[in-house]
């Protein structure tokens, strides 16, 4: 009886090791895929120049496409942020449009969506 208890532990021991490295492994791979796309750095880059001319401007999503969705609380931010983006996007590689949405809360005016950039 003691033997097969001492067995029973020592499979215990090892599927507990075997489990601590599958979870450390899907945890590394899971980190890994929390790294931007190019695309998501350059829309990143693009809304640190833009956002001092917009700063009543606020980020929501990067796509892994690098469209930006962000938040604004009067049309003027929204389309000073919409022109810059513009503007960037003929100086370097094009990104899909910006999608603009009123600020939950916020009653501005210029409408929603986004522009062509």
């Amino acid at each position: 009886m003691a033997r097969g208890f001492l067995t029973l532990r020592r499979t215990g021991a090892r599927v507990a090791r075997i489990r601590a490295w599958v979870g450390l492994g899907l945890l590394a791979s899971g980190c890994a895929s929390l790294s931007n796309t190019p695309a998501q750095d350059l829309a990143w880059s693009r809304w640190t120049t833009c956002h001092p001319r917009a700063a009543g401007t606020e980020i929501t999503t990067v796509q892994p496409d690098g469209r930006i969705s962000f938040w604004y609380a009067d049309g003027a931010e929204r389309q000073a942020m919409h022109d810059c983006l513009v503007q960037l996007a003929k100086e370097g590689p094009v990104l899909p449009d910006p999608v603009a949405e009123l600020r939950p809360g916020a009653g501005g005016g210029g409408g929603g969506g986004g522009g062509g950039m």
